[in-house]
């Protein structure tokens, strides 16, 4: 019978407590992805963990980054049930701003107002009573009072008539309301391919974006 040295019996002894130990330890102590699991839970934060990642990193709430809507503000008066300033989101219409203001008043001239016109930063949207005089619009359809042309309403006729701008630029200001909404300044007109420094300096005195 094959007979250990003591040497060996104290070798194959330690062996086979470290191997125990490791067992005993292997079910004893918490584990390590449980752990991260509780502390992400007690700080208040989600933890992903993915498969063979081990710890998984914390996860910020959705949407955490991101960026508020850009506001405009409008300033409704007339026949509405609350007058006022208020804050909507760019690409609005006149009609969304008469919601905010609590809606018309009995006798509003809805049929003189454009309700689907696009709102722009710093309007005045004045929606008036049936047979009052000078009843208006939120912005007028070519012109401001002024007798300006307003590029950001005028048809392609009305852009036709200033100087230097024919049938193709004409279009080309209303592609660009539509792609890119309605123009915050005159100097916007620069991003209209076929108009530069010479037909802006032209118009600019013919033109408001109010």
């Amino acid at each position: 019978m094959f007979k250990l040295t003591p040497k060996e019996q104290k070798l194959l002894a330690l062996l086979a407590f470290l191997l125990i130990l490791g067992v005993v330890l292997r079910f004893t102590l918490p584990d390590e992805q449980a752990v991260a699991v509780q502390r992400g839970k007690e700080s208040g934060m989600e933890v992903s963990l993915a498969a063979g990642e081990g710890v998984g990193t914390a996860g910020l709430p959705a949407g955490g980054k991101e960026t508020a809507a850009k506001l405009i503000v409008v300033h409704v008066v007339g026949a509405v049930q609350k007058p006022g300033v208020y804050r909507l989101p760019a690409g609005s219409r006149v009609y969304q701003a008469l919601e905010q203001a609590g809606g018309e008043l009995e006798g509003a001239d809805l049929e003189r107002i454009n309700l689907a016109q696009p709102l722009v930063d710093g309007q005045q949207v004045f929606l008036s009573l049936k047979g009052a005089e000078g009843a208006g619009q939120s912005l007028p359809t070519g012109g401001a009072a002024s007798g300006k042309v307003n590029i950001n309403t005028a048809s392609k006729e009305e852009l036709e008539n200033l100087p230097g701008i024919g049938a193709v630029k004409a279009q080309g200001i209303i592609n660009y309301r539509q792609q890119h909404g309605p123009f915050q300044r005159i100097e916007d007109l620069l991003e209209v391919s076929g108009i530069g420094d010479k037909t802006l300096a032209e118009i600019k005195e013919l033109i408001t974006v109010w």
